[in-house]
């Protein structure tokens, strides 16, 4: 016979957070700036029957201040409040007991969980045949308050801009903590009585590394897309101009569900005055439909600011097209390209025996590009790939 007691249920709690201080992060703000803190701690007694619980923590308020890094603890103190096995057997019996408990957090800007187990093994005693009074006596053994976790605590540190920028506003984020203990006892009779409680104190430290607001402003202003064709954008801004502003460069940031961004590519900063910002963007191989993008605004010292963001809706970028003229052609051949902005392309020419007999890289910075080959008379087929998404076209070719 085995008995095992197993926390399975759900259940929601919500906590308010008491502000504090600690000293035990420090965020390094550039130029000898002085950084900050500010933190939020929690201590909760989880309730019987209760392996869910979700807590909240506030939001960083962008006015207060610049996020350089995010500290989560979560420390747990696990106690056996009391364990009991009696033997019911006429014979003597061996007893073990084993306690298994898994702490385990995720949410935001934990790329995997915050997780904590332990296995303890009690025993094995050894209990005596069965005797009056239940409760006592050789074919009993109990155990009590008994603490096996004493503030074990685990710990994440968030340093990643990207993690850290949905840190930021007026509400909350919110993370998942899960719970699984469950005692196992076992005695070699089979016939026994067994009884079992636990208990636990978890206490949550939740800590913004910040950066005065004002000491790096952000210089983008008058960002906007201009959709130029069905898949092509082009990001616009201009600078704030401010005296003694420390050097740095621009990230364009482009994502498909305005959360997660990477970088497009990079505009250095400039120090001429009433200069616009430009950037050139090409849907290929992403998909159609809304794009988002953003302005990281990046210092030497390699702190960040981010512009608001702005979308746009484009379509996949279609296939390299292009006409051959003339056609039949003397060797001499043209080939228009249909909306081509200073792309590298692949020219290939095949014979009717499908042999590759011209091979060309070019970057057409023009419609219009003349190829003059020494074909022999026949019929041939002309590849251009498009070197970027790798998308073609392939026409016919008469050489006469």
């Amino acid at each position: 016979m085995k008995n095992i007691y197993l926390r399975i249920f759900k259940g929601v709690l919500f906590f308010s957070l008491q502000l504090t201080s600690f000293n035990t992060v420090k965020a390094q703000c550039p130029y000898g700036f002085p950084s900050g803190q500010v933190a939020y701690d929690t201590t909760i007694a989880t309730p019987p029957g209760i392996n869910t619980l979700l807590v909240k923590f506030p939001q960083a308020d962008p006015y207060d201040g610049l996020l350089t890094c995010l500290r989560l603890c979560i420390s747990i103190t696990g106690v056996v409040d009391s364990v009991s096995v009696e033997n019911n057997s006429a014979s003597a019996q061996t007893a073990d007991i084993y306690y298994i408990r898994t702490d385990q957090i995720t949410g935001p800007g934990l790329s995997a969980s915050l997780t904590n187990t332990i296995n303890h093994h009690y025993g094995p005693y050894a209990l005596g045949p069965s005797t009056a009074p239940l409760g006592s006596g050789p074919d009993f053994v109990a155990i009590s308050k008994d603490t096996l976790l004493n503030a074990v605590t685990t710990c994440a540190i968030i340093t990643n801009s990207d993690s850290l920028f949905q840190f930021y506003g007026h509400d909350s984020v919110t993370y998942q903590y899960d719970i699984t203990a469950f005692t196992n006892v076992t005695c070699t009779g089979g016939n026994y009585n067994s009884t079992v409680a636990t208990s636990a104190l978890v206490r949550f430290r939740f800590e913004y590394c910040t950066c005065p607001g004002l000491i790096l402003p952000l210089n983008v202003k008058s960002f906007r897309i201009d959709k130029v064709a069905e898949n092509k954008a082009s990001l616009v801004w201009s600078e704030l101009q401010t005296q003694e502003t420390p050097e740095f460069h621009y990230e364009v940031e482009m994502s498909r569900d305005g959360t997660h961004f990477t970088s497009q590519g990079r505009v250095n900063g400039s120090n001429e005055i009433n200069v616009p910002y430009k950037f050139a963007f090409i849907a290929r191989q992403q998909g159609e439909g809304v794009y988002y993008f953003r302005i990281r605004q990046v210092y030497a010292s390699g702190y960040s600011r981010f512009s608001d963001v702005r979308t746009v809706t484009l379509k996949n970028s279609s296939s390299s097209n292009f006409i051959l003229f003339p056609n039949p052609s003397n060797g001499i051949i043209g080939i228009k390209f249909d909306n081509i902005q200073g792309e590298k392309k692949i020219i290939e020419i095949f014979n009717s025996q499908a042999q590759k007999v011209v091979s060309k890289e070019i970057e057409a910075t023009g419609s219009f590009y003349q190829l003059a080959t020494s074909l022999q008379k026949g019929m041939y087929w002309v590849r251009v790939t498009d070197v970027t998404s790798h998308l073609y076209s392939v026409n016919q070719l008469f050489i006469k």
